[in-house]
Parts: structure tokens; C-alpha cells; sequence
């Protein structure tokens, strides 16, 4: 049977082994002679490699070929990574004077016998190369050109990577059975199960969403709990994520079952819930039973219940589902996949009417089954060639009985035209994570350039990291990555796969990917190559024993190094992340192909001397490493590094300036010792992305500041953070003014945030330069907050682009220009806590104005600003925050007139006694927060809160008078029908 990844595992060996001999073949010493021969035999093997793949279908000796094509290829990498790293440390101890002659000569080190050495490699890998040409010929196989490379391989126009494919077709009728199910009242049922069950790909889990999002069910539930369960029902990861899911945020490494449904108790308050268990495969009663007695201790189990997502019937009987609780969606009507398709194929735009016919008989193909016709749409992406519609129409696949193996090989066709072998590879990669994981877009290109699956073709002027990008949004475009989401906090992108797509992963990759997710004993084939180890810890040194020979990636949650007495030499891949460990192995010095580690979420205190030898290291990641103490030599030999994510300033390495290839800093902490300076910004000239600047406090004047170069620096995102707690006598005198003035960033910048400063004036880079151009039209957020001696803010008038502005806790600012928002498209306006402003520059709000939070400002202000300015936006304004108003004793009636207001939140109104009846005018209105009031007695009447239709949300803080009135009953029928109140 032919291998699908075979021949692009071999082609990405081969493209990576030819650029890697074009770098190393000037550094090469008596064998650059070889190298030239080895990289002319390896072009001409690559060009049979598309006539093999298609031959080996039918001819199991072409298979044999590729597989022995394969290890050689294989072994040739390692032996120029050998030769990489031996140049890479040869730089490092000429630059360091470190160079030893004598005491060295017999050493491995020593070039003379290094390069006998490597010379016999060589020329025993040209044999093997020479030995595999001859076999091709008499096969009879035929040099096909290479396919284009990443400069010009879409022929089609690229439309925008993350098009909305969300909407959700043909599912009306099954929610409303859905909702109906879970708010039928006679259904007094402890904890009642609604289970639904179906094939993979009918789109389960998008029924559970879209009955998440229904306004009946958000009113219904005061809670909404998600837990992806996957094959392993672990109830102490359920517990956990339920959780996350209901506080919003990460619950760090909580171990002990009944802190976890404490911690929930206490947050549900007694209150009714919805907790949807999704993609629950097999399930033993006794592990049902326990989470159900967890359960029955948490909220109102009466009025709470669960929806299970499954494919087996057995797991529905086992959680107990009555029959009339059990929901099977059906299959969409042929119209409603051709509307899918069409949706994935040309999103706004209309099918051709030539190829309306063809697509009508393709979405008959579909069976009804989502995901296909999802598929099948991104296959036939911005494709307008009618012979291309045929040959889907016309596909041996949809011959095959129904069932998931059929819809498996219908989705294998979105896996065989991938337009890269490249791409294939890191498809297959992906098998590595579990069920329902949600990857990281960043730390999948870091993956993936670690595996050596992105090469830059010669002369490209993107960087690995840009293909990576771009080979991101492929995967997503041709279906094969879904629900992505724009992660604020990791300011990335995240996605997920389906679970018949991971399926797919885990096909193509065969047996190179293995993934231990059970406590059962699994055998582990002793040719893996990628190995994530979740359970069996007690089994970790054993497998790895057995494994470690070929083994490229290692995730692993264990401690594995007790006890083993293999290297693991191979390895470029090493996630110990949230891994039970306190210190790493001592071998590091035999791990010369590491190109990835992870320590983060660990208890490593210390890192081994042996890291400083890890020269091809491209990713360090040691993010929420709360005891490691970072050496003060730091990590400046890693010359490699590309890639640096960590948190805390205890943990920042010295001699960062050494690592001239970094692109990837986040944060860095300014000290005062040698190798901490902000100097050590000054030649990371590739830095892109974020970066947040601390301790700014520390840097002498502007001379210093100029040092870090930053308006060199393509940076997308730049935060100037001096130290938050100075006091009166430490600002007096500072040098914030000369610093700021050396901080000048690059025109390209996009979010700038100043914090702190303690000058008076703004520097003149903010008043006169191209950043602040009306030409520019980069910046879109600017924040200046807490700077205590700021009076005025002169910079920001004509700034086309800006969308976020945020003025924050200025306490000597004066003034904003006048009409300062006019010209702008700003959606988010903050400006608060600036006791001494006079001038407030909002007379006149730019149109579309969704956000806006004002307030404590000076008694002329509040004065004078009548609220005007409100009609502009009237029909945009969703957020309004109105804070510290002391002097007014009513809420501005130009308020009502906001008719697409969602969120209210009003807070330190002293004055106010009552909420005014105009209130339930707000028909948008569905979150209204009411804080420090503290004279506030009543809320509008009855009738006026019952017009509030959309009200979801009451928060109620720091208001003595009403919080006495509501606890005594007197205001509370007036708000007890809203779902969520506190």
C-alpha cells in the first residue's frame, strides 16, 4: 500500500539537505569538493521523486526505494547538522577567544580530525546517493520538474486567510428541538442528560454552539460550562475545565478534586447551569457515577442540565439518556451542502452559472454530512476551471459505502492536493496533539521550522517564519484547520482540528506519530519518530529506550530522564511544558540537533551548564517558570535563537545583544549590571512582533536610550513601562523627558503604550515625525497612562488611523487638543482619572464610535460638557462607561437616545439618587453595571426594567442604600427575572 507521506518526507529532506550544503559549502574545508558532487546527485534524485510517488501505488519495489531513499537522506541531515553545529561552535570560540591548538589536537573538536572524519561520511553517503540513482534507472523512472517554489506555487487569487465559514446552515430545526428539550418545565430531573448522537462530521458539536449562543438557552442557564472530553474521560480534567470555563481563566496546576468543586460551588452560588460535555467517546459507568456525585454537590441541580456530543450509542445509555433525551441531527438537504460549498469556494460572490450544474451534483455527493461539503468547498477554493469541478464530481471516492471510512477518504483529497510536499508534513505533524487540542499558530510555525519542514527557497526574501504563515492559512483555507480565534492574551491566533481530520493526521502520519494518552500498556513501533507522552509515567524510560534512535520530537509530561542510558541524539523537538520535573538532563551536550525546547509551567529551579552548548537552538520557551533562576552568563552563546518567551523579570537572560538572529523578545526588564542595559536592544536588529520595555527608570539619558535603536526595529507593538511606585522626591529631577526623546520607535509601529512616564512634555518624535504624520496610517492604538506630571497632550490630531485611544490617570493634564477626534476612525475611546482637565476634545466623536469610557475630569468640565456630542454616535456606541461624575445628580438624558447600547456601566455617581425611568429605552441594552453609588436608593420602576428585553446582566457593587433595599425585597421583584444578577 502506498505511503501518502512518503514521497514529501523524502522531497523536504532532500530540498533542506541542498540548501543546507549552499550554506556550509563556503565554510567546507578539503571536502567542499564532495559536498558539490553530493548536492549535483541529490538535485537529479529529486526530480524522479513525483514519477516514484505516483509508481509506488503499483509497484511495492518503488515503495522500498523511497524508504531507503529516505534513511539515507536521513542520515546525510544528520551528518551536515554535524557540520552546522561544528561551524556554529567553531564561530562561537573565535568570537570568545576560546580557541584551543594543542591540548585539543586529538580531540573530536580539533578541525584536522573533524574534517577526516566528516570526509568519510561524506563520500559513504554519495555511494549510498550513486547506488539509489542506479536502482531509478532501472525502474525506468523519469525526472519530473520540481513544483513551484513558495514565491509563486497560487496560481489562484488569495482571498483574505480567515473568511468567516461559521455560518451555520440548516440546523433551525434542531436547535429548536434542542432548546425545547432543555427548557421543558416538567422536566424534574436531578442533572437530566440531553444527549446528541451521530457520525463524525454531521456537525454535532456546531449544534451544541449554536444552542450555546441561543437567546432562550443564555436566559434559561445563568452558567454556560464547556468541556472538551475526547477519547478520555478523565473527571478531574473535567472538573478543571469546568472551572476555567466558568471563572474565564486559567486555574494554573490545581490538583485536589474538592478544592476544584468548591472553587465552582462557590462561583455557581446556587444557581442553574448548562454543561455541555463534547465528543464523549468510550465511557465506563464508574467514571460517570463519580463526576456525577461531584456534580449533584454543585448549583441547582433541578434546573441545571448536560448535553452530551457523542458518536456512540453506548456512551448516551451509559449517562443514563432517556430515549426522548436522545437527539439524532439530520442530514442537510443537498441546497444547504451546495450553500456550504459555495460559501468555502467564493464566499460572497456567486458560483459561475457554468459551474452551478457540477456543483449541484457534488453537493448530492456530500450526503448531507457538513464537514464533506466544508471540505469539499475549500478543495475547489477560487477555482473557476470547469475540468477541475469535473474531476472532483467524477472522484472514485464518493463510490464507496456510507460511513466515516467513506467520508475519511473524501477528506484525504483535501490532504493529496495540498499544493507543497512541505505543507503535507506539517499537516501529518499535527497528529502529535491530542483530540480537541487547541494549537497555537506561533508555536506550530516554531514546530514546524524546528522539524526542518520550512526551508527558504534561494533567494526568497521571506523568512522561514513568513512561509510558515502563509503554509498556516493554507491548512486553514483547504479545511483541515477549524475554529480559529484571535487569543488576546497570547496575542495569536489559536485553532483546532476536527476529529475525523485528526484521524486523517494520524493515517497519513502511519506509525511515525505516537500519542500515549492512556494508562494502558500500547505497543510503540521502534522507528517513531514524533512521540508525545501524556500518561504512563512509570513506562517513559523503557519506551524511550527503545525509541530513541530515530526519535525527532519528544512532548512529554514526565520526568524521563531517570534511569536512561540512551542519548537522545537525534531529537530536535523537546515539550516538557506543565511537565511534572525540577530539573532538566544533565546530557544536553549530546542533544545537537535541538532546535525547540519548552520548560514552561515547570519546577525547574536551574538550567544545566550543558545548555550554553545547544547552538542550533531556534525556540526557548520558559513562560510561568516561577523558581528558575536564570544564570547570570545568560543564554549569548545560542547565537540560533530565534524565538524567546518568557514572563518574569527574574528569569530574563543576560547578554541578550549576542543573540543577533532574534525576532522573538516579548519583554525586557533594564538593569543596571553589565549585559541587562537597554545597550543589549541595540543589535537585535530582526526583532518583530511585541516588545514591552521595563525599569526605564534605569536608563541614564537620551545618549543611553538611542543605544536600543528602536526606530530600526520593525515592532508591531511597543510598550515603555517606567517603574509604577516612584515617589514625589524621585520624580523630581528625572531624566523621563531625555529617555523618552531616545525611544523614538519605527514609523511602522502599531499599538504604542507610554506608562508612568514622569515628564511634563511629550517628546518632540510625538509632535513632529512621520509616526504622527497625517500620512501615516500605521498606528491604530495609543495609550499614555499614569504619567503624573503630563499637562498636555498636543500629538494625536489628524491621526487618520488611530482606532484606540486611552488617556488614563494623568493627574496634572490640562488639556487634549481641541477636536482631536474629528478627522479619526477611532472605535474605542478611554479617557479617565484626569482630575485637572479643562479641555476635553470630544465636542465632536468620530461616526462609528463603538466603546467609550470618560470621566474624572475637573469641575469645569463637568460643567460645561453637556453630552452633545452623543448624537453623533447614537447608532455605533455599543460599551458606555461614565466614572467619578461627582457633581452630578442625574444621569445625562442624552443617553437614552443610544440605541445600539450593550453594555452600561456607571460608576462613583455620588450625587445620584434614583435611575431615571428612561432607562428601559435602551432596547440594545444587555450588561448594566452599577458601582460606588453610594446614595443611589432606587432603579427605574418595573415596567421600565421589563422593557430592558435583552437584559442579561445586573451588577451591583459598593451601593449600600439599594443593595439594603434589594435584600429587604423592596427593589428586588423589580430585577429578579434577569438571568445573571450580583
Amino acid at each position: 500500500m502506498a505511503d501518502p507521506v512518503l514521497t514529501p518526507i523524502v522531497d523536504v529532506t532532500i530540498k533542506k539537505l541542498i540548501s543546507t550544503i549552499a550554506d556550509q559549502i563556503n565554510l567546507a574545508g578539503s571536502w567542499k569538493e564532495e559536498l558539490r558532487r553530493l548536492k549535483d546527485r541529490l538535485t537529479m534524485i529529486r526530480a524522479l521523486l513525483q514519477h516514484a510517488g505516483e509508481r509506488q501505488v503499483t509497484n511495492p519495489a518503488i515503495k522500498l526505494w523511497l524508504e531507503r531513499l529516505r534513511d539515507v537522506a536521513s542520515d546525510a541531515d544528520d551528518v551536515l547538522d554535524e557540520v552546522a553545529y561544528e561551524n556554529l561552535k567553531r564561530k562561537i570560540e573565535i568570537q570568545n577567544h576560546m580557541r584551543r591548538k594543542v591540548c585539543y589536537f586529538f580531540s573530536v573538536s580539533n578541525p584536522l580530525i573533524f574534517q577526516m572524519k566528516i570526509a568519510k561520511k561524506i563520500k559513504n553517503t554519495i555511494a549510498s546517493v550513486d547506488d539509489i540513482n542506479k536502482q531509478a534507472q532501472g525502474f525506468g523512472l523519469q525526472p519530473i520538474p520540481v513544483g513551484l517554489g513558495v514565491e509563486n506555487r497560487r496560481g489562484n487569487p488569495q482571498t483574505t486567510s480567515f473568511c468567516d465559514v461559521s455560518q451555520i446552515v440548516g440546523r433551525v430545526d434542531d436547535v429548536s428541538r434542542m432548546v425545547e428539550l432543555l427548557t421543558d418545565s416538567t422536566n424534574q430531573l436531578p442533572l437530566c442528560v440531553i444527549s446528541i448522537i451521530g457520525m463524525g462530521g454531521l456537525g454535532k458539536t456546531t449544534l451544541a454552539q449554536s444552542v450555546c449562543n441561543n437567546e432562550h438557552i443564555k436566559k434559561d442557564f445563568a452558567k454556560i460550562m464547556w468541556v472538551c472530553v475526547s477519547e478520555n474521560f478523565d473527571v478531574k480534567k473535567i472538573l478543571k475545565e469546568m472551572l476555567e470555563s466558568v471563572t474565564e481563566r486559567d486555574c494554573g496546576n490545581i490538583t485536589n478534586m474538592d478544592t476544584v468543586i468548591r472553587k465552582i460551588q462557590r462561583k455557581l452560588a446556587g444557581e442553574n447551569y448548562l454543561l455541555i460535555l463534547d465528543d464523549v467517546w468510550n465511557l465506563e459507568r464508574q467514571k460517570w457515577e463519580e463526576l456525577r456525585r461531584s456534580l449533584l454537590g454543585i448549583g441547582n441541580n433541578w434546573r441545571s442540565r448536560i448535553v452530551v456530543t457523542t458518536r456512540e450509542e453506548s456512551v448516551a445509555s451509559t449517562m443514563e439518556t432517556f430515549p426522548e433525551h436522545k437527539h439524532y441531527p439530520k442530514e442537510l438537504e443537498d441546497g444547504e451542502c451546495l450553500s456550504i460549498i459555495k460559501q468555502r469556494a467564493f464566499g460572497k460572490s456567486p458560483i459561475p452559472l457554468v459551474l452551478k450544474p457540477i456543483g449541484r451534483e457534488i453537493a448530492k455527493k456530500c450526503r448531507g454530512v457538513p464537514l464533506v461539503a466544508n471540505v469539499i468547498g475549500g478543495i475547489l477554493r477560487n477555482n473557476v476551471s470547469k475540468d477541475y469541478w469535473l474531476s472532483i464530481k467524477n472522484m472514485n471516492a464518493w463510490e464507496l459505502p456510507e460511513g466515516e471510512a467513506r467520508i475519511l477518504s473524501i477528506l484525504k483529497l483535501s490532504f493529496d492536493r495540498l499544493p507543497e510536499p512541505a505543507l503535507k508534513q506539517c499537516f501529518a505533524f499535527c497528529s502529535i496533539f491530542p483530540k480537541d487540542y487547541v494549537m497555537q499558530r506561533k508555536m506550530l510555525i516554531e514546530l514546524w521550522m524546528a522539524e526542518g519542514f520550512i526551508q527558504s527557497s534561494e533567494g526568497s526574501s521571506k523568512s522561514m517564519e513568513d512561509i510558515g504563515n502563509e503554509y498556516f492559512n493554507d491548512l486553514l483555507s483547504y479545511s483541515l484547520f477549524q475554529d480559529v480565534k484571535s487569543d488576546s492574551i497570547l496575542k495569536d491566533l489559536t485553532c483546532k482540528m476536527h476529529d475525523l481530520i485528526h484521524d486523517l493526521a494520524q493515517s497519513v502520519s502511519k506509525h511515525k506519530t505516537v500519542i500515549l494518552e492512556t494508562t494502558y500498556e500500547r505497543s510503540i513501533p521502534n522507528n517513531v519518530q514524533h512521540l508525545n507522552l501524556i500518561y504512563g509515567w512509570e513506562m517513559v524510560p523503557t519506551i524511550l529506550e527503545n525509541v530513541a534512535q530515530n526519535l525527532h520530537t519528544l512532548f512529554s509530561k514526565h520526568d524521563f530522564s531517570s534511569g536512561m542510558q540512551t542519548d537522545l541524539k537525534r531529537l530536535r523537538v523537546l515539550n516538557l511544558c506543565d511537565a511534572d520535573i525540577e530539573e532538566l538532563p544533565f546530557y544536553f551536550d549530546n542533544m545537537k540537533s535541538l532546535r525547540f525546547l519548552d520548560i514552561s509551567k515547570t519546577n525547574i529551579k536551574e538550567l544545566p551548564k550543558s545548555i550554553s552548548k545547544l547552538y542550533n537552538l531556534q525556540t526557548f520557551r520558559f513562560m510561568d517558570c516561577k523558581y528558575l533562576k536564570m544564570p547570570f552568563e545568560g543564554i549569548g552563546y545560542l547565537i540560533n535563537l530565534r524565538h524567546i518567551h518568557f514572563k518574569d523579570e527574574g528569569t530574563m537572560p543576560a547578554n541578550i545583544g549576542r543573540l543577533t538572529s532574534l525576532q522573538t523578545l516579548g519583554s525586557f526588564y533594564v538593569g543596571t549590571r553589565k549585559g541587562l542595559t537597554i545597550e543589549e536592544l541595540g543589535n537585535l536588529s530582526r526583532l518583530k512582533g511585541s516588545l514591552k520595555i521595563w525599569n526605564l527608570e534605569l536608563v541614564k539619558d537620551k545618549s543611553e536610550a538611542k543605544l536600543a535603536k528602536l526606530h530600526e526595529k520593525a515592532i508591531d507593538e511597543l510598550e515603555l513601562w517606567w517603574k509604577f511606585n516612584r515617589s514625589e522626591l524621585e520624580l523630581e529631577g528625572n531624566h523621563d523627558e531625555e529617555v523618552l526623546e531616545g525611544l523614538q520607535p519605527h514609523p511602522n509601529v502599531q499599538r504604542l503604550v507610554i506608562l508612568y512616564y514622569g515628564g511634563k512634555n511629550l517628546p518632540a518624535w510625538m509632535l513632529n515625525n512621520e509616526l504622527f504624520s497625517p500620512n501615516n496610517f500605521n498606528l491604530v492604538e495609543l495609550t499614555i497612562g499614569h504619567c503624573r506630571k503630563l499637562n498636555s497632550i498636543p500629538v494625536i490630531n489628524g491621526l487618520s488611523s488611530l482606532m484606540q485611544l486611552s488617556i488614563l490617570a494623568c493627574a496634572e493634564l490640562t488639556s487634549i487638543v481641541d477636536r482631536a477626534f474629528e478627522k479619526m476612525s477611532l472605535e474605542k475611546v478611554l479617557i479617565c482619572s484626569c482630575p485637572k482637565l479643562k479641555s476635553l476634545g470630544a465636542t465632536c466623536l468620530p461616526l462609528g464610535l463603538k466603546e467609550l469610557r470618560i470621566g474624572g475630569f475637573s469641575e469645569e468640565v463637568e460643567e460645561c460638557l453637556d453630552f452633545s456630542f452623543i448624537h453623533h454616535i447614537h447608532a455605533s456606541l455599543e460599551k458606555l462607561s461614565l466614572q467619578d461624575w461627582e457633581k452630578l445628580a442625574q444621569l445625562p438624558h442624552q443617553i437614552q437616545h443610544l440605541t445600539a447600547l450593550k453594555e452600561l456601566e456607571i460608576q462613583s455617581f455620588s450625587k445620584l439618587d434614583a435611575l431615571p425611568e428612561w432607562l428601559g429605552n435602551l432596547s440594545s441594552l444587555e450588561s448594566l453595571a452599577i458601582e460606588n453609588c453610594w446614595n443611589l436608593e432606587c432603579l427605574p420602576s418595573a415596567e421600565a426594567i421589563r422593557r430592558l428585553t435583552k437584559l442579561k446582566e445586573l451588577r451591583i457593587r459598593v451601593c449600600p442604600v439599594l443593595e439594603r433595599a434589594i435584600k429587604i425585597g423592596a427593589e428586588w421583584p423589580k430585577i429578579s427575572h434577569i438571568p445573571n444578577v450580583d
